[in-house]
């Protein structure tokens, strides 16, 4: 391994540790559902990595819209999310997801000489997949053991009114881009 190779890694970690609408839904759902479900909210995030900044922007609202006024914000226990909505959610959430294009698009450039082989291509991808892989799932069973306490009703509701005020904000910020 090569110095740009392992700066590409220093650069993705740093990146992937930076919370955004990725973390915030592996958050919400190890805290509504556990480690297993946020852990398959891991990987759906970690399978795709394409925008389309309309259709994520609505998506944001929706999950914010969804948050304030769901059942997760009402005063009795929240519904737990089925382990293949809770892939689907992450797979979408990042389908939709600026900050993965950016670092697509921005970063990785960076890092790549002509003349590199595919593998050094492959190997970044690999790589940057098994860093967020492994950070989202720390939050997830971190957060999922978190979410069995008896705190866990109240820091889920104020949670849930908090990321959905958070990703109606982000959603319409990134709907009014400019860019």
């Amino acid at each position: 391994m090569d110095g740009r190779l392992l700066a590409y890694f220093a650069v993705s970690a740093l990146l992937i540790v930076t919370p955004g609408p990725d973390t915030a839904l592996v958050v919400r759902n190890a805290l509504r559902s556990g480690p297993r479900a946020a852990s398959l909210t891991a990987l759906g995030v970690a399978v795709a990595f394409t925008v389309l900044k309309l259709a994520g922007a609505a998506y944001l609202a929706y999950l914010g819209l969804r948050s304030l006024l769901g059942r997760g914000a009402a005063h009795g226990p929240a519904a737990r999310t089925p382990h293949r909505t809770a892939f689907v959610q992450g797979l979408v959430n990042n389908l939709l997801n600026p900050k993965a294009a950016v670092i697509f698009v921005a970063v990785m450039p960076q890092f790549i000489e002509a003349g590199d082989p595919p593998v050094r291509f492959v190997a970044m991808l690999a790589g940057y997949e098994a860093i967020m892989l492994v950070w989202l799932n720390l939050y997830a069973v971190v957060l999922g053991r978190a979410g069995r306490t008896a705190a866990a009703g109240r820091l889920r509701r104020a949670f849930d009114r908090g990321v959905g005020v958070v990703l109606i904000a982000l959603g319409l910020r990134l709907a009014f881009e400019e860019r």
